[in-house]
């Protein structure tokens, strides 16, 4: 991690998108995501909202701190590091709450699916 936060932005962008694509969890949710867009019975518009609003809240991780660095001036970098500190601090927590609620989801989703 401290090597991290000396990465340039290029570096730093480089990184991002080489862990993106390397997990799995990134990956199955956005297949799962595409596949509920293309098959919904919605018309070609709503599909097409539906696609854009999936790319804007699943960038909201990337953008959210990047809009405090860009609009929060001196006063970002603190606010972003005591962030950065309290994730770190409860990583397992976030972790097993974000994992809960998506196995949640797809055992609700499988069963719906097996009913109906």
């Amino acid at each position: 991690m401290r090597a991290i936060d000396s990465f340039t932005p290029g570096k730093a962008a480089g990184l991002a998108a080489a862990l993106a694509v390397a997990n799995p969890k990134n990956l199955v949710l956005a297949v799962g995501g595409a596949v509920s867009v293309a098959s919904s019975t919605a018309s070609a518009g709503g599909r097409t909202v539906a696609a854009v609003l999936m790319v804007l809240i699943a960038s909201l991780c990337t953008a959210l701190p990047l809009g405090v660095y860009l609009l929060g001036g001196a006063k970002s970098t603190k606010v972003l590091g005591e962030c950065k500190a309290w994730m770190a601090a409860h990583n397992a927590a976030i972790m097993t709450t974000v994992l809960t609620i998506l196995g949640a989801k797809y055992v609700g989703d499988s069963i719906s699916g097996l009913a109906g």
